[in-house]
């Protein structure tokens, strides 16, 4: 914690001038600006980290489920991930750390499984300036954000537009992406998707996990995007996946950051991956045993630190897998509240003859209002694997 406050103090005293990388295009060709990519060797790929799991049964039974990745995948996937870079300018630099290798591994690696992986690194919006903004108003001012916003999505666009040019060969793609991941892919579709139907031909679906994406109350299609609707259905590609999730009865609902309506007639978009025509269904959540450093710092302690009540059930667990998963225990349910508010609502069952935890780790600890922002991803990722497999076969089958 500490040293997120260091961070923000040294950020306070920077001049405007030197908040802001220069905004020149980037030479996708190096390797050296990717995360994930087919060319990198196994040991500078974040996507080959081990995502192998264990998987713990509500009787106390368990079982390492060991990582796969495909050898021969028919798509490609191009991810884009959320706001982690603790550098202490507005823009982050092109030396990625712990902070964004770590969160690409734990949200993307697991697409290995139905794609080849492509993970550009990119000047992204930093944590340490959501930090300071989140201190108070005036803090930061619009035009560094801005400028720092725009940065970001220019090197986005310009690894995207490097692969489709140099990799994709008119293979399907599949866009991936968390919080500010996300948002920048909603903008790229928009931009060079929506009205190119050659391109929107190569467009297997979108996971735009934890970010606003409009629809008009009850639609599928209109507001954010004109031409790709969310996905409503099994057998369904060229769509789009996007939820916030909070825990049920969560009161940081009075103040939703994620989820809220943003104007009449409209609300924001929540597609359950393994219930896409509504209702409640089991989560499928595949979480990590380890956030990333700052994540770790910044979330609320809950829980026993793994998927058993008993710690030192979990020091055993945790020397076997990165990951755990605890089927049947979480289930989420699209809900439209009262102040108009649409969200992912996430359900933990408890039951005392259950030796798994009651509680996990989720929420922030300094900023109110963000609800399960942390692990949005990780809480349906094996539902959010399971359906881009069906949207790939659907795809392939056009």
């Amino acid at each position: 914690m500490m040293r997120i406050f260091q961070l923000v103090l040294v950020a306070l005293l920077l001049t405007p001038s030197a908040l802001l990388n220069a905004a020149e295009d980037l030479d996708y060709s190096d390797n050296d600006l990717w995360l994930c990519h087919p060319q990198l060797p196994d040991s500078h790929n974040v996507c080959q980290r081990d995502q192998s799991f264990i998987s713990v049964a509500a009787n106390g039974s368990s079982s390492v489920m060991p990582g796969y990745i495909e050898s021969s995948p028919a798509i490609d996937c191009f991810y884009v991930y959320p706001t982690a870079s603790t550098d202490i300018t507005a823009s982050s630099n092109l030396r990625p750390d712990a902070q964004e290798k770590d969160t690409t591994a734990i949200q993307f690696g697991r697409y290995g499984e139905i794609c080849r992986q492509y993970a550009p690194v990119y000047r992204q919006r930093t944590l340490t300036y959501l930090g300071i903004g989140a201190l108070g108003d005036g803090l930061v001012s619009e035009d560094t954000l801005a400028a720092a916003n725009e940065t970001a999505y220019a090197d986005v666009r310009n690894a995207f537009l490097h692969y489709l040019t140099h990799e994709n060969q008119g293979r399907g793609v599949l866009l991936v992406g968390h919080s500010q991941g996300a948002r920048l892919l909603a903008r790229l579709i928009q931009e060079e998707f929506e009205g190119q139907p050659e391109r929107q031909s190569r467009l297997v679906a979108a996971h735009l996990i934890g970010t606003g994406i409009e629809v008009p109350v009850g639609g599928t299609v209109g507001g954010t995007f004109s031409e790709t609707p969310l996905c409503s259905h099994g057998g369904q590609s060229g769509c789009v996946v996007a939820y916030s999730s909070f825990r049920q009865d969560d009161p940081e609902l009075a103040t939703p950051r994620f989820g809220a309506a943003p104007s009449e007639g409209f609300e924001m978009a929540c597609t359950h991956p393994a219930a896409l025509a509504g209702g409640e269904e089991a989560l499928d959540a595949r979480l990590p045993f380890d956030q990333p450093y700052a994540f770790d710092v910044l979330l609320a302690k809950k829980g026993s630190g793994g998927p058993y009540r008993s710690w030192w059930k979990n020091l055993s667990a945790r020397n076997k897998a990165d990951f755990y998963s605890v089927p049947g225990q979480f289930s989420g349910q699209c809900i439209r509240n009262s102040d108009g508010t649409h969200y992912l609502e996430v359900s933990i069952e408890i039951d005392a003859d259950d030796p798994r935890a009651d509680e996990y780790r989720g929420e922030l600890i300094v900023v109110k209002g963000w609800g399960l922002h942390l692990i949005d991803l990780n809480l349906a990722q094996g539902d959010l694997i399971r359906l881009a497999s069906d949207q790939i076969n659907h795809w392939l089958s056009q």
